[in-house]
């Protein structure tokens, strides 16, 4: 069938996508996007900045696991997206962009021009021009093959002489998934006996679930694996929740590490990390077990910068590989204690010493344990990045089923709102509750009106102590006025409320569940505006920043009400 440029790549992306994508329109993507607008199978989510729907498609990916699919405009519309388009790619998302580009040629659109591929390579994506109508789906297929094989953003850039063009003849695609070739995920064999000899020689072993064990699903096989080998269970910070319930499981592995953890940690000869690459927040900096042999279970491909020894990477998908290692271990006969102990149990069951309750404004902490016995089942919790996101983490057990996802990759605060929306679109079924500062919120509060016209629901918890609380204590330590990282707070509510959302303000932490009950029947974005102690200090940041001893106590999940 013969039909315009526009129309075809909006086919493209229509069959790509699922029925699913973010964006906002501009000169250079107008076109694809009116005619993404006339199908039927495609739903548009819109947003309020470009950056924002970068950061809507990554929550859409990260949260439903699938390729996610966005537009902008060209020249300042892709380069306001730098920030969600670079923190994507740190995270290792699916992502497809699609664009346009204008020639820098002195022509008309020569204003907005911008060497687009460099741009793309400065964000650590992957570029790809669509410059003929002859290769065209070729072209197109060949970025979303990319984007799903490599789990990276691409992008896709149009020249402005095709924006209106058409094609000269009908137009067929094949979608990039018809390329993909059965994958088989078993590790070798060879390889299985080699790690399961490891683990049976093993004292004192520590599995370590990340994003690629929550995927693949793994927690029955890894919890079996940790019963013949006497291993403890822990998890990458994207894995928080993993192992809830479990009398073994020791929590976050990393800079979010419990006491208790930490002490256990130092003692392990062996730690195995599944689906979890064991960054350096992860080992803090390989200092959290500086005696122990690391294998790495994944399915990418063999990342030679870590400095792993030989023989430490196992290729193979997470429930795969410790299936087999269990299969392989049986075969030897008898479990090993390993962890399992009535001295670890001693050490798992010991408190941290009651602090002292904040008097200055909510206490972030037991605004947490609140918000624990309230969240209903399969809650999926998105967090923002700044001195508050350590509340959430340290002091908020997920419900069961709950999911957690941050927005830390590249750093950067003002992005869990966007990636919430994004979550949100992707599990409609799931409560998604978006925890983000005062400061991060201000960055991008303008979505709360893109999420209410298109009815999104979604709870905004704001940590809002009036300033950006990392700079505050940093001015402070380092002996210097914190009144400029400080300001008076708006009032969150009326502004929801002004954008077609609703909300309220939290006078006490025991407020919270009846906020929520009320958020949770609103048809729309609903923020919690809780106004919390500034000067209470995260026992993870001071430690980080002060080199203070007292550490976050090994949390297990609240009662229920």
């Amino acid at each position: 069938m013969q039909m315009k440029v526009s129309d075809a790549i909006a086919d493209a992306i229509a069959t790509e996508s699922g029925g699913t994508v973010f964006g906002l329109m501009g000169d250079a993507n107008m076109a694809v996007w009116g005619a993404l607008c006339k199908l039927d199978r495609v739903r548009m989510v819109w947003s309020r900045h470009e950056n924002n729907a970068i950061g809507m498609a990554d929550g859409y990916a990260q949260a439903s696991g699938r390729l996610a699919t966005a537009t902008v405009t060209a020249g300042p519309g892709l380069s306001n997206a730098a920030n969600a388009l670079l923190s994507a790619s740190r995270a290792g998302s699916p992502l497809v962009l699609l664009t346009g580009e204008y020639a820098a040629d002195g022509g008309r659109g020569n204003l907005q021009a911008l060497d687009q591929r460099h741009f793309a390579r400065a964000c650590e994506a992957e570029y790809r021009p669509l410059l003929k109508t002859e290769t065209l789906a070729e072209d197109i297929a060949e970025g979303f093959f990319t984007a799903r094989t490599r789990n990276c953003p691409v992008v896709l850039s149009l020249p402005s002489e095709l924006w209106e063009a058409e094609l000269p003849w009908e137009w067929q695609y094949r979608p990039s998934e018809e390329h993909l070739e059965f994958r088989d995920f078993a590790p070798p064999a060879a390889q299985v006996e080699v790690v399961a000899q490891l683990l049976a020689d093993a004292k004192k072993p520590i599995l370590v679930a990340g994003r690629g064990a929550l995927r693949a699903n793994a927690r029955q096989e890894l919890e079996r694996l940790g019963d013949l080998t006497g291993a403890l269970l822990a998890t990458s910070l994207v894995g928080k929740g993993f192992f809830d319930g479990h009398s073994y499981d020791v929590g976050i592995a990393g800079s979010f590490s419990s006491t208790s953890t930490e002490a256990l940690f130092a003692e392990a000869d062996l730690v195995m990390g599944f689906g979890a690459s064991l960054n350096f927040f992860t080992t803090e900096g390989g200092m959290l077990f500086p005696s122990a042999r690391v294998v790495r279970v994944d399915v990418k491909p063999y990342p030679p910068s870590i400095g792993f020894t030989p023989g430490t990477y196992l290729s193979g998908d997470a429930r795969s590989t410790a299936g087999a290692l269990v299969q392989a271990l049986e075969r030897r006969g008898g479990a090993r204690t390993g962890y399992r102990t009535p001295e670890t149990r001693e050490i798992l069951a010991r408190t941290q010493p009651a602090t002292p309750r904040a008097e200055d404004g909510l206490d972030p902490r037991e605004l947490m344990r609140v918000l624990a016995r309230a969240l209903p089942d399969r809650t999926q919790v998105v967090s923002g990045v700044g001195h508050f996101w350590a509340w959430g983490i340290a002091h908020l057990p997920l419900p069961p089923g709950g999911r957690f996802q941050h927005t830390a990759a590249f750093g950067s605060i003002g992005l869990a709102l966007a990636h919430g929306i994004g979550a949100a679109v992707a599990s409609p079924e799931r409560l998604t509750l978006v925890i983000e500062g005062d400061g991060s919120l201000l960055q991008s509060v303008q979505e709360l009106h893109a999420a209410a016209e298109q009815k999104i629901k979604l709870v905004v918890l704001v940590m809002n102590d009036s300033g950006y609380g990392a700079e505050v204590l940093k001015m402070q330590w380092k002996g210097r006025s914190a009144r400029d990282a400080q300001w008076k707070s708006p009032d969150f509510v009326a502004l929801a409320k002004a954008f077609g959302g609703d909300g309220v303000r939290l006078e006490r932490e025991a407020d919270l569940p009846a906020a929520l009950e009320r958020a949770r029947r609103f048809e729309g974005p609903f923020v919690i505006d809780s106004r919390i102690s500034p000067t209470t200090v995260s026992d993870t940041y001071s430690r980080l920043h002060l080199g203070e001893p007292n550490r976050i106590p090994l949390l297990r999940p609240a009662a229920r009400r």
